[in-house]
């Protein structure tokens, strides 16, 4: 996904953020131009940047990021060692003492990728690269990514490098709008592929100062103690609440035990924000009821204006039988929408015998009015003791300065959930001095300076919950093309300031692929299939429930049904999903196009319906034909095979030998590849493991591959829409598992099939079609037919927020089977993700494989597919993990392996 402002290139992304842009200095409203920016990165003086440039002395350093998919070229590491800091040392060249070059090759990828460390949090508003322009140098672009803990970053910016060829050391410049607040800065250079080397001479960042961060969430300040009389404390009168409703329920009796009336000694304040941290009294602290292992408890603080959140104190018991493992914080500005900053291990050992904090950061540009954090009671802690929470960051602008007498102009972030899925955010934007209570959206296909004449695709009116939280989702977008995005503020009596800067933003395909996260789709037939039994007056609160729960999984991106229902795909777009649809016409093909629906198959299962191949394939061509007529970018995805073994390989040869010329023309007939790998009981077991585990998808996967690479149709894209496993008692042809397997089965399928190459996995299904035990259909899904979520439903969302924007490197090395495992990358987490299982572990089993591994790293922080939270400290190098059927995700700055498993 690409974001671009007339300027340059402003790239975000939605991001899925491992636990972890801000607040001015009181008085200042950092909207308004708050006077020249200041280098920030303490660049030397006196060549490149004039003796009289303000600065601030941060102290600054950098480091060059060597680990992950754009680790610097090894060159420009070594090259980078003579006197001051290359990047620094406010010389550009041409002698090299005072620039850095990547290794010698043409036609090569190579990247420079640092990180300043601002040693404190700052406004970041520019940041600018000095690259040579030489005949056989050049850099192509650098991108921006920004972070508060040096964790977990957010995109802020990207840039193309459009100086003109031999014009020396020319400088590039991004211009981060809205401003960022951040400590740490990441910029990647990336080599202009056809230049024999990339040459770099100086990096610098701007932008301003902040005051510290502040107390937030309304906690009462005692004598003495982390929140004392000294602390600093922005008026907000927050107030928290606890969460009822699914899918992560309250522990009742956290709730129960919150007394204000008991004695605090604060005057009767709300547990939480009592002030009391290391508490040893029920009076100051909540409590779940005993045997409450793995339960949550979910609190969402109100901070009644809109802040950069930085620091997140949770204060909680850590003992032998209470324990909580982790959290996640999510933030919104409206209420409605929350993203994700990610999960955060307790570090803390359980011999601690205390109430112990676990502290994580925001995110830069994730701004919140709404902060909720869950947090995890571990799967062998007895009960959860909460004492405080404490929320610390930073004021976006003053509500208290005079108004202006035209509204500024509005900044907003963009980002594509996918090729149809927009989100902006401009909740920086000060409405209250710019007495702005409206605001309209414009996106348009061609640049516009001014709106005049154009009409508006939304309007926010005053009281709505675009309007009130500066957030609003879009849907829909096309797939490959290019936008200009514009969001104009009515003063308070109607009048709209009309001439804008329009961000550019440009859609992905189709199918996407750029990160793992792409593959996540479901089936959910908005009122069920053939076996569906109704709700009856009840199903319109139960798709409502639905729709919530897919939405709180956060990366859904699709899902499968048969209608071409125009409310229906407006609703769920409303959600952020789309629909793949069956072809019923050309007729029809406008109109999903123009409610994100972009891909269609004429059949399902015909190897299983009997439908001749040579039959089906005129079909195809004919419908493919038709649907290309409308649009070239629609996609026809065939056939939906019932399943891939030898009955159905024979149905697909037939098929494509249908033409008479081994697939020459029935592989033009039809862009995607669709099957049904469902794992049977016909189905041989892999070897040492139990029949129907999922690690079966192996074989299968290259099964299919040599099939399609035998008529020259290797390259075609490949995705599963049906896939699944029922927690049925019945013995149909698919094995029965328990709901613990099943989450444990679709965690270990999905990577299978990212490791495979394929484009996308439809769970099958979303609901449980009914409530008889014994049927297949009435448990094939990740909620249960009351809505109620199963482990599968939390299997898919944790898989969701560790893969989302993850980058597949590879199989895990040093382990086969019954052991798997894969690695990943994830550029916003700055990490290695490797995720580890035992396919041959039973639920009922007692003994333990344990992976040793070796890493660099102080210590992996561990995020279990069953809601588990670990953070291992290394000892000699050395961590070890009990492994069982549960896929553990492996977080590490630096890569690991695996020396043993025994």
């Amino acid at each position: 996904m690409r974001i671009f402002r007339k300027t340059g290139l402003y790239l975000c992304a939605v991001t899925m953020l491992f636990s972890s842009a801000l607040m001015a200095p009181t008085g200042t409203d950092i909207v308004r131009a708050s006077g020249t920016e200041k280098l920030l990165s303490d660049n030397s003086l006196g060549s490149l940047f004039p003796v009289s440039t303000e600065t601030i002395a941060t102290g600054a350093t950098y480091s060059w990021l060597t680990e992950g998919t754009h680790a610097t070229d090894s060159l420009i590491v070594s090259t980078d060692n003579n006197g001051a800091p290359d990047m620094s040392d406010g010389i550009n060249g041409p002698d090299g003492n005072y620039s850095n070059n990547s290794t010698w090759a043409s036609n090569t990828v190579a990247f420079g990728t640092m990180i300043y460390d601002l040693k404190a949090v700052y406004k970041v508003t520019t940041v600018k690269v000095w690259a040579d322009t030489a005949t056989n140098s050049g850099m192509k672009r650098f991108e921006v990514l920004a972070s508060i803990d040096g964790l977990t970053y957010s995109q802020a910016g990207i840039v193309e490098n459009t100086n003109a060829a031999n014009s020396g050391f020319a400088p590039v410049a991004v211009s981060i709008k809205p401003a960022v607040y951040a400590r740490y800065i990441k910029v990647i250079m990336h080599k202009d592929t056809p230049k024999s080397n990339m040459r770099l001479g100086e990096v610098a960042v701007f932008g301003d100062s902040l005051e510290p961060q502040a107390l937030l969430s309304n906690n009462f300040l005692r004598s003495a103690g982390p929140y004392n009389t000294n602390t600093s404390k922005l008026p907000t009168n927050a107030t928290y609440q606890w969460a009822t409703d699914q899918p992560f329920v309250t522990q009742g009796d956290l709730i129960t035990t919150d007394n204000d009336a008991k004695n605090d000694g604060a005057g009767g304040v709300a547990d939480l924000i009592d002030g009391s941290s290391t508490e040893t009294s029920a009076d100051t602290t909540v409590n779940s009821a005993w045997s409450s292992q793995g339960k949550y408890g979910t609190v969402i603080f109100n901070l009644n204006e809109m802040y950069q959140i930085g620091n997140i104190d949770v204060w909680t018991r850590a003992d032998s039988t209470k324990y909580m493992d982790g959290y996640e914080v999510q933030v919104s500005t409206d209420g409605v929408n929350y993203t994700s900053l990610g999960y955060t291990a307790n570090p803390n050992a359980r011999t601690s015998s205390a109430i112990v904090n676990t502290v994580s950061s925001g995110v830069p540009g994730r701004n919140a009015k709404y902060v909720k954090i869950i947090m995890h009671n571990a799967n062998d802690s007895q009960q959860l003791t909460v004492g405080e929470i404490a929320i610390w960051g930073w004021k976006l602008y003053d509500t208290s300065l005079s108004q202006t007498a035209t509204p500024e102009q509005v900044e907003v972030r963009a980002d594509l959930k996918n090729y149809s899925t927009l989100y902006l955010d401009w909740s920086s934007y000060n409405h209250v001095v710019n007495n702005v209570n409206k605001y309209a959206v414009y996106i348009e296909t061609s640049d516009f300076a001014d709106v005049s004449g154009l009409t508006a695709k939304m309007t926010l009116n005053s009281g709505v919950v675009g309007q009130l939280g500066k957030y609003t989702p879009y849907f829909a977008l096309k797939p490959e093309t290019t936008y200009y995005i514009a969001i104009t503020p009515f003063r308070t009596g109607g009048t709209e300031r009309t001439d804008v800067t329009t961000l550019r933003v440009t859609t992905p395909t189709v199918l996407g692929g750029a990160k793992a996260g792409d593959i996540f789709a479901v089936n959910d037939a908005p009122y069920g299939g053939g076996n569906y039994v109704s709700h009856g007056a009840d199903e319109e609160a139960n798709l409502t429930s639905k729709l919530k729960l897919l939405r709180e999984i956060g990366g859904m991106n699709k899902s499968r049904w048969w209608d071409h229902s125009s409310s229906m795909k407006t609703k769920y777009g409303s959600y952020g999903v789309n629909f793949h649809l069956f072809y019923h016409g050309s007729s029809y093909v406008a109109g999903d196009n123009n409610q994100g629906v972009w891909t269609f198959s004429s059949f399902n299962e015909p190897d299983l319906a009997g439908t001749a191949p040579s039959a089906a394939a005129t079909t195809v061509m004919n419908n493919h034909s038709s649907m290309k007529a409308v649009d070239s970018r629609n996609l026809l995805v065939e056939p939906a095979l019932a399943g891939v073994d030898a009955t159905s390989l024979a149905w697909l040869d037939d098929f494509y030998n249908s033409d008479g010329q081994n697939g020459a023309l029935v592989k033009t007939y039809f862009d995607v590849m669709d099957v049904h790998p469902y794992v049977k009981y016909a189905d041989a077991a892999v070897p040492g493991l139990d029949q129907g585990t999922p690690e079966k998808l192996i074989s299968k996967i290259d099964d299919l591959k040599t099939l399609m690479s035998s008529h020259g149709d290797a390259s075609k894209p490949i995705v599963f829409t049906e896939l699944g496993w029922s927690t049925y008692t019945g013995g149909g042809f698919l094995k029965k598992v328990d709901r613990a397997t099943q989450r444990n089965y679709l965690a270990r399928a999905y990577m299978h099939a990212i490791a495979g190459g394929v484009s996308t996995v439809h769970w099958y299904n979303f609901q449980d079609d009914g409530t008889t035990a014994s049927d297949l259909e009435h448990n094939l899904g990740l909620i249960d037919w009351n809505a109620v979520p199963k482990p599968s439903y939390y299997g898919y969302y944790t898989l969701v927020r560790v893969l989302k924007d993850a980058e597949y490197l590879g199989a895990v090395t040093g382990v086969g089977n019954p052991y798997y495992g894969y690695r990943f990358w994830d550029e916003n987490k700055n990490r290695y993700v490797t995720s580890l299982w035992d396919a041959s572990w039973q639920t009922t089993s007692t003994a333990n494989a344990t992976a040793v591994l070796a890493t660099s790293d102080a210590g992996v922080t561990v995020v279990g597919i069953d809601g588990s939270h670990a953070y291992l400290p290394a000892v000699a190098g050395s961590v070890s993990i009990p492994l069982t059927g549960a896929p553990l995700f492996i977080y590490s700055t630096h890569s690991i392996s695996v020396t043993s498993v025994s």
